[in-house]
């Protein structure tokens, strides 16, 4: 399929799911869902656990594929396009920060920088590592020996210094302290200003107090309804 134009390509969501299902087993974890997510804007997702969270970022993600329905990335279909340039295009951050473990968080940010095209300099890099709060002795040991807070910093430095489009975050406060978490949520408020997406799936009510739209998956189905909190 061709890609759209620039001129059609600004109007359109840079990310379109419609009807998508996913089935564990021999039951839906999800059906018929839809959601559309645009540039600069910020979706927060909640639900009770095993509701299918995980699940939803993880074909949004193209991680993995549904068992029906449509993915479109800026108007066309994600199975028209490489694997890698969704890659570059859609982050992900789940409960595994994907990164290489035997590696450190500088040795990774400047791999996955380099496999999706972008500046990879040590200037970038060390500056993103400033920016998630990791010291220059901690972004020199492996991976493996950090802390559960230390691996979630340097996970979200690996989203920064890929630079896709669109953050998929998954309970990404997990294991933070207070300098942690204002650390990201000045992450994320920048990627959106600069124009990027993002989708966090949290139990933090402060998520959902930063987020734009708050949409609950119930039944498999994401539900337009305000947070409690939120609507407060």
């Amino acid at each position: 399929m061709a890609e759209a134009s620039p001129a059609q390509g600004a109007a359109l969501p840079l990310l379109e799911a419609r009807g998508l299902a996913a089935v564990q087993g021999t039951s839906y974890v999800l059906l018929d869902l839809d959601l559309r997510v645009s540039a600069g804007e910020r979706v927060a997702i909640a639900g009770a656990n095993g509701t299918g969270k995980s699940t939803l970022l993880g074909l949004l993600a193209g991680h993995r594929a549904p068992d029906a329905g449509q993915l479109r990335w800026r108007g066309v279909d994600v199975q028209a396009l490489d694997p890698r340039q969704l890659q570059r295009r859609v982050g992900w951050l789940g409960h595994q920060p994907g990164l290489l473990l035997a590696l450190s968080a500088r040795e990774n940010l400047i791999l996955f920088a380099e496999l999706a095209g972008c500046d990879a300099s040590a200037a970038r890099i060390d500056a993103v590592l400033d920016a998630v709060g990791l010291d220059s002795a901690d972004r020199q040991r492996p991976v493996a020996t950090y802390s559960r807070g230390m691996t979630q910093r340097a996970g979200l430095g690996r989203l920064m210094a890929v630079g896709a489009e669109l953050w998929l975050l998954d309970e990404p406060t997990t294991g933070l302290d207070t300098d942690g978490r204002a650390r990201l949520d000045s992450a994320l408020g920048l990627h959106q200003r600069r124009g990027g997406a993002l989708v966090v799936v949290s139990h933090d009510e402060a998520q959902w107090l930063a987020a734009d739209r708050v949409l609950w998956l119930q039944q498999g189905r994401l539900r337009n309804q305000p947070a409690p909190k939120a609507a407060a």
